[in-house]
């Protein structure tokens, strides 16, 4: 079917390359290749070559535009490649184009939602959060006191017994929590922490922290520490672990709110 699909594409844009069926097409074939787990490599390759076509013809457009942001220009596209990094949540944004070819535009944003899906998910993988105080107690409930020094525990393990290679765990912080980062400091290593376990590779951000290891049916244990910073109600994203070439495999949990004093 994919086949199918670039064949038409490819005879569409060397008979009719304005249609509007061209787009249409062009997104069928980039959402099928996107999310078919296998394709044949004639598939693949008929694919690539009708994309491919199209990126030519696009390549050779010659457009001017003006983006504006609720009526202020923010910026000018001139034939090439244009970022703008710019707030456009519940905005008006307009794109007025000049001259010929066809212009391509997207947009990204990132964060947490205000208001989190606190459900947890388990797909072939199980991970889940923990708060502890410094002797290792859980802390119950989502509420801290500015200043205080978090263990986080964080605990991953495949169902089934089942080994899954290349699993990156990754827990969203609050905007309350900063990160201890052991490689500017030096590392806090309490008694309880006699369980934990070292991942393949470590990524430490300013909004969240990164594990990448491989899971079996035995739990993984890893901890790092965060100093609570700010006074306030913020929501907190899950922590999640997710298969990095098998989209199945994923875990999210502990997604909400928590409280500062």
């Amino acid at each position: 079917y994919l086949r199918d699909k670039s064949l038409a594409l490819n005879a569409l844009l060397k008979a009719d390359p304005d249609n509007p069926q061209v787009t249409e097409l062009l997104k069928s074939i980039s959402t099928e290749l996107k999310n078919t787990r296998y394709c044949s490599t004639q598939e693949t390759a008929f694919a690539l070559l009708a994309i491919g076509k199209h990126a030519r013809k696009a390549a050779a457009s010659d457009i001017t535009a003006q983006v504006s942001v609720d009526g202020k220009s923010v910026g000018n596209y001139n034939n090439k490649d244009l970022q703008l990094p710019v707030d456009i949540n519940n905005k008006l944004v307009t794109i007025t184009a000049k001259g010929k070819g066809t212009l391509y535009y997207y947009y990204e944003m990132s964060g947490i939602k205000m208001s989190p899906n606190v459900a947890d998910e388990d797909n072939h993988l199980k991970v889940r959060r923990r708060f502890l105080d410094r002797n290792g107690n859980e802390i119950n409930g989502n509420s801290f006191s500015q200043n205080d020094l978090i263990v986080v525990e964080i605990t991953a393990q495949s169902e089934a017994g089942m080994n899954v290679e290349n699993v990156a765990i990754t827990d969203l912080l609050p905007a309350c929590f900063e990160i201890e980062n052991s490689r500017l400091v030096a590392e806090r290593e309490m008694d309880f922490m006699k369980n934990r376990s070292t991942a393949e590779y470590t990524d430490i951000r300013d909004d969240r922290i990164s594990f990448f290891t491989a899971l079996n049916g035995t739990a993984k244990t890893f901890y790092y520490t965060v100093r609570v910073v700010s006074k306030g109600t913020f929501v907190i994203g899950a922590v999640s672990a997710d298969a990095m070439y098998n989209g199945e495999y994923h875990s999210y949990s502990g997604s909400g709110k928590v409280s500062v004093k």
